[in-house]
């Protein structure tokens, strides 16, 4: 048995089917982590739904922010963007159970996985998590966030992409704490010395302002020695982070690039060049 994650597939279809083969990935034995933005921008969201619902017992994902913007639109609460490929998606007989299959998908994920007599602590999220949350904090509001969405989607998914939070406070409200742990959890890429995030930042690591840093510079309580965290969404530093137990998996397929599946036992790297549309 073995565990891949995989970067923002966001509907590339033929390269995802690809990396799996390039693996050998085992149905019956395997997992597959998706680290969000499984849909939108390529050509075959519904192609790639279809084929993630099929094995949904051998996968663990975390939402995007193009996965809750396709909710967002699917629930009423967003219109379709110039940019967006989810129209088919949100057309299909389908979609309404693709939409709840998604619903239930978590922000933040965690499991244990053991090899060769070792075990190790993997965390996912999509995109980051902000220095000043711990992981109680971050258990919490997924839950929160789980519930939420759960008993009210339109509610949630109508202010889910509000910048208005650029920090967390325990003086919050419940709804606001929400929205702030999604925005945060999905479109995280720099913040400044107080952990507070810049949501307009998407440049490289060499552009970013004086003022910020990237996320995973800053000391954070989430990982322990025997821990590693993986995320995608930042496309734009090619899965490079300079440290030994955070894992970016985002190269940039849908942009022309590369698809990136990693092994988590041994952290070995697989990559799947974009197909010619």
């Amino acid at each position: 048995m073995a565990n891949y994650a995989i970067g923002d597939i966001q509907g590339c279809f033929k390269e995802f089917k690809l990396a799996l083969k390039k693996v050998n990935f085992n149905f019956d034995k395997d997992y597959l982590w998706l680290v969000g933005d499984l849909i939108n921008r390529g050509p075959d969201s519904l192609k790639l739904l279809k084929f993630v619902y099929k094995i949904r017992k051998r996968t663990h994902i975390v939402l995007g922010n193009h996965d809750l913007h396709f909710l967002a639109c699917f629930y009423g609460q967003r219109k379709l963007g110039k940019t967006d490929t989810i129209s088919e998606l949100i057309k299909s007989k389908e979609s309404t159970k693709f939409a709840k299959f998604l619903l239930k998908q978590p922000l933040l994920f965690k499991k244990k996985i053991v090899y060769k007599n070792k075990s190790k602590k993997i965390i996912m999220v999509h995109a980051g998590i902000p220095p000043n949350l711990t992981l109680a904090n971050c258990i919490d509001l997924n839950k929160e966030f789980q519930i939420a969405i759960k008993n009210n989607p339109k509610k949630i998914l109508k202010n889910i992409f509000n910048n208005s939070f650029s920090g967390f406070s325990k003086k919050m409200s419940r709804i606001d704490k929400i929205i702030f742990f999604s925005n945060a959890l999905t479109r995280i890429r720099a913040c400044n010395h107080k952990g507070e995030i810049d949501f307009k930042f998407k440049g490289r690591i060499n552009e970013i302002p004086k003022k910020l840093d990237a996320w995973f510079n800053f000391e954070n309580s989430i990982l322990s020695e025997n821990s590693q965290l993986i995320f995608g969404h930042w496309a734009a530093i090619k899965g490079k982070t300079k440290k030994k137990n955070i894992f970016g998996l985002d190269t940039g397929c849908v942009w022309g690039d590369k698809l990136t599946i990693m092994r988590l036992e041994d952290n070995k790297r697989f990559q799947i060049k974009r197909v010619n549309r």
